[in-house]
């Protein structure tokens, strides 16, 4: 076959066609297989070359030809056959991978063209297109030893990584063109997705595949009105293709109740009859005369699983050290690899279950056998097949059915349980005449005890206080199983502690004096240096006589210091952590505890940490509520301060403002006064004298002094300025009283004048109490005591005042314009000593107005921060709320309020003359 140069046009709708139809496989089909055998007829037919494969690495970098479509056999078929990893060389594996090139090669011109050409060490793209160069002589020979004259590579990724390579052989020189090379990475580039879908379906049927597995045995576990663990052990058997499997299991039916608690490792002591064994399929072949007549009893077994609670995964007995004792009973079988799966509850090693799987012959087809020496430098020459076959080859494990065995082994973990109550129901059937008065009397006092935990559980949770839930369990329990005493036992952080809750049994067998009592120490260094010891692991203990139980003797004389004979320990977890021991004790001597008594005593206690979990998050989030609302409260205050603050600050740095700029003119005026009273008096006594000299003044004279009213002038100028110095004199008492009641200067406590502060106030407030013309003036009354200086934050406590004395002054205001213009207002200040707690001097400062009253209901919140009656705009609700906290939090004082409805209201504020305690 010559294939014939086609125009660019009909290539490129060629390249579309196929295009399509791959795609149209791809989404038709997520089989690999389909895609990749439909894919190489296709650019087979569209490239017109005598063989088109796809060549898939495995691990160890060597490949297989998966799939192939050959035109009339004009070349040898390919598929099927391994070539081993040399056949790539190193250099062409690393431009494959790194730069991702397809080559051509033309055996009859020795080129090879690589596109895309890209620098291995930066990385960057030299060149798109097709560049040549000679071909290694190496490559030129593999080639012609294979029937080829044109090659065609391209690689295939998958997740960045070298899958495999799309391959088109010509037994013919051939040209490739440039659209060719691109449809062959389309080709390449559709392919790649389709793979990744393969994988994805692939993960997907293994998934689904594990999952039935998994449901079976779960079925065969579950279903039957009995666990028959038979069938479920050749269900694993069978998801592992194993050829055998055991299932050995701790045979609780055969235990005494005296030695239920045994471990494995105890029931797997020779001699022992309380293991049941489940097998199936090829087992170990032990030897008749030997003391371990079960493989689960060698010494291997028993070492391995002192330090691994884990899978063991033995891919090849014979190449573990640690398995010698046991190769021998494998040998005469082909056994090779084992998988170990521990079977656990609640930390509790149960059994094994144990799969087998045999040796297994591997053959494997090669393009041409392979030769280990200098020749294998050389390019091959002779492609003949080459079967590799390996005899007794072990089969690994592989990580899904490591994870596949833990999910099977926790399904047969939980199964135990059941399985073994079954086991003691078949013991006990028996002999069932003899057991059914027994079974009757067990099931009724399971019933009583299952009722009495309900009833103990239901009085538990009528109370989230930690102390009556203590009292209430220790009380119920004691009576309940008719102990001496119950006890509930806190653990602190260093595994030490105290009992929190006691109830002790009024008995007349002993003498009541066991030392035992709510806050009672107990520190066992047992605990303490164990972080809990046993219980740590949800362990109930139970001792019936302290002197049977292999007790230290230390610890025995512990014991006797609080007559303790027996006792049961219970755990109670709070969530994950051990919170602490229900403690139940016999004083009078030793006793034998039923299991039903330790089963209730463990149910109590797992629901007492229910309890006191939810107690506890009561707890929080009361305090969570409490801290929300003490911060709210603190917030309001701050605000409150700083909207109060800023306000006075305003005012008073006005006041001062105002102050400063009155008081440089006005000192002018002052100082002058004297100056021009002594220039008046001077002037008119020369006036005087000119008068007596010149009695006789001219007639322009005359009509000059006439004109003045000279006598006039002269008799009240004196009086005019007179008066204009008591005028400069009140501006600056103003001036001083402003800078009092400002007092920016001030701000640390100091030793003030009371009376002054008060008249300060009242001086900026004075023109309110003045008449307007539609209401009555208010009348001011002061009634001051000659009081001493005291100790205070002098400006703060003129912001009290005059916080107070507005609301004095608005209160009439309202009342003369709702009630009665006409009404007279009075404001009565008074100043006294008194005394405030522990007989401190203090200054008693009473403001009193006969306005319209407050109602009990508003009084009793006048002081709330932002609370106020006024409307909107006139009033913040800040004034009385600062002023409260300035005389009672800053000064220790006392600040209230008494109102009668239509009499009038009292503020009374109190303040120690001396600060005391930092104040």
């Amino acid at each position: 076959m010559s294939p014939i140069a086609q125009p660019n046009s009909q290539v490129s709708l060629n390249q579309e066609s196929l295009l399509r139809r791959i795609t149209a496989r791809i989404r038709q089909s997520l089989e690999l297989e389909d895609i990749i055998t439909a894919t190489t007829a296709e650019v087979r037919a569209l490239l017109g070359t005598d063989r088109v494969m796809i060549y898939e690495f495995h691990a160890d970098g060597s490949g297989q030809v998966i799939a192939e479509s050959i035109y009339e056999n004009r070349l040898p078929s390919l598929l099927g056959l391994n070539f081993p990893a040399d056949d790539i060389p190193p250099q062409a594996r690393e431009l494959l991978i790194k730069s991702k090139v397809r080559s051509i090669v033309n055996v009859a011109t020795g080129m090879i063209g690589q596109s895309p050409v890209h620098d291995l060490e930066t990385g960057e793209l030299i060149s798109e297109d097709i560049c040549y160069r000679p071909v290694d002589p190496c490559h030129v020979e593999y080639l012609t030893a294979m029937g080829v004259k044109s090659s065609v590579v391209a690689p295939i990724f998958h997740q960045d990584e070298l899958w495999g390579l799309l391959v088109s052989h010509h037994s013919e020189n051939r040209t490739v063109s440039e659209d060719e090379l691109e449809a062959m990475q389309m080709i390449v580039d559709q392919l790649a997705v389709a793979i990744a879908q393969s994988y994805l379906l692939t993960q997907a049927r293994k998934k689904a595949q594990k999952e039935a597995i998994i449901n079976r045995i779960i079925t065969l576990l579950h279903s039957l009105p009995t666990i028959v663990l038979q069938p479920a052990l050749e269900a694993a058997v069978g998801a592992f293709a194993g050829v055998g499997g055991r299932l050995c299991l701790r045979n609780q039916a055969v235990e005494s109740q005296q030695v239920a608690s045994r471990s494995l490792a105890e029931c797997l002591i020779p001699g022992n009859d309380c293991v049941q064994l489940y097998t199936c399929g090829q087992q170990p072949i032990t030897p008749e005369q030997t003391i371990y007549p079960l493989i689960e009893q060698y010494s291997a077994w028993q070492e391995h699983y002192k330090s691994h609670h884990d899978i063991w995964a033995i891919a090849d007995i014979y190449q573990d050290p640690t398995l010698r004792t046991l190769q021998a009973v494998f040998q005469p079988t082909k056994i090779r690899s084992i998988l170990i799966i521990p079977l656990e509850y609640r930390q509790q090693l149960l059994g094994y279950l144990t799969i087998f799987r045999n040796e297994i012959d591997t053959e494997t087809l090669w393009a041409g056998r392979i030769d280990q020496d200098q020749r294998q430098m050389l390019p091959r020459v002779s492609f003949n097949l080459w079967r590799d076959a390996k005899k007794s080859q072990a089969q690994q494990w592989t990580r899904e059915e490591i994870e596949l065995a833990k999910e099977i082994g926790q399904h047969f973990a939980s199964a135990i349980q059941q399985y073994e109550l079954y086991q003691q129901v078949q013991a006990f059937n028996e002999n069932l005449e003899k057991q059914v008065q027994k079974r009757t009397l067990e099931l009724r006092h399971t019933s009583e005890q299952q009722q009495a935990v309900f009833g103990v559980i239901s009085k538990i949770r009528e109370s989230l206080d930690t102390n009556s839930i203590f009292q209430i369990t220790t009380k119920e329990v004691c009576q309940l199983i008719k102990a001496d005493r119950v006890s509930v036992y806190r653990f602190d952080h260093e595994w030490g502690g105290a009992f929190v809750g006691d109830f002790e049994a009024t008995s007349p067998h002993w003498s009541n004096e066991s030392k035992i009592s709510i806050n009672t120490v107990w520190n066992d260094t047992y605990l303490q240096n164990t972080g809990g010891g046993r219980y740590r692991y949800n362990e109930t203990f139970a001792v019936d006589d302290i002197y049977k139980k292999g007790f230290t003797q230390c610890h025995i004389e512990n014991l006797e210091q609080f007559q303790i004979y027996a006792f049961v320990l219970a755990p109670i977890f709070v969530g994950q952590k051990l919170w602490g021991l229900l403690a139940t004790y016999q004083h009078s001597g030793p006793r034998q505890w039923e299991s039903s008594e330790v089963n209730f005593l463990t149910q109590i206690a797992a629901q007492l940490g229910v309890a006191i979990q939810q107690a506890e998050l009561l707890n929080q989030t009361q305090q969570q509520a409490q801290k929300l609302t003490q911060a709210l409260h603190n917030l309001q205050q701050t605000q409150t301060q700083l909207i109060q603050t800023e306000k006075m600050s305003s005012l008073g740095q006005l006041v001062a403002g105002v102050a400063h700029e009155i008081n440089n003119p006005v000192n002018f005026i002052y100082g002058n006064l004297s100056h021009v009273s002594e220039y008046a008096h001077n002037l008119l006594t020369m006036l005087e004298l000119y008068q007596q000299e010149l009695p006789n003044p001219s007639v322009e004279i005359l009509e000059q002094a006439d004109e003045i009213d000279l006598e006039f002038l002269a008799e009240d100028l004196p009086k005019t300025l007179a008066s204009m110095q008591i005028g400069v004199e009140r501006i600056r008492q103003i001036v001083m009283s402003l800078r009092t009641f400002s007092r920016l200067d001030e701000a640390e406590m100091k030793a003030v004048n009371i009376n002054e502060g008060i008249d300060s106030t009242l001086l900026i407030l004075q023109h309110r109490f003045k008449a307007k013309p539609e209401t009555a003036g208010i009348k001011l009354t002061k009634k001051y005591a000659d009081i001493p200086l005291v100790e205070c934050y002098a400006g703060q406590m003129n912001q009290v005042f005059m916080n107070v004395l507005s609301n004095a002054i608005d209160a009439i205001e309202d009342y003369q314009e709702a009630q009665s213009k006409t009404h007279h207002g009075e404001i009565i200040i008074s100043t006294s000593f008194g005394q405030i707690r522990d007989n401190i001097q203090s200054i008693v400062i009473r403001i009193v107005d006969n306005g319209p009253g407050i109602p009990e209901d508003l009084r009793l919140r006048i002081c709330d921060p932002f609370f106020t009656t006024k409307p909107v705009g006139k009033g913040t609700g800040l004034g009385l709320s600062i002023s409260y906290k300035i005389v009672v939090e800053k000064h220790g004082g006392v600040f209230k309020c008494d109102s009668q409805l239509g009499s009038g209201t009292e503020f009374w504020i109190e303040i120690p003359i001396r600060q005391v305690n930092g104040n």
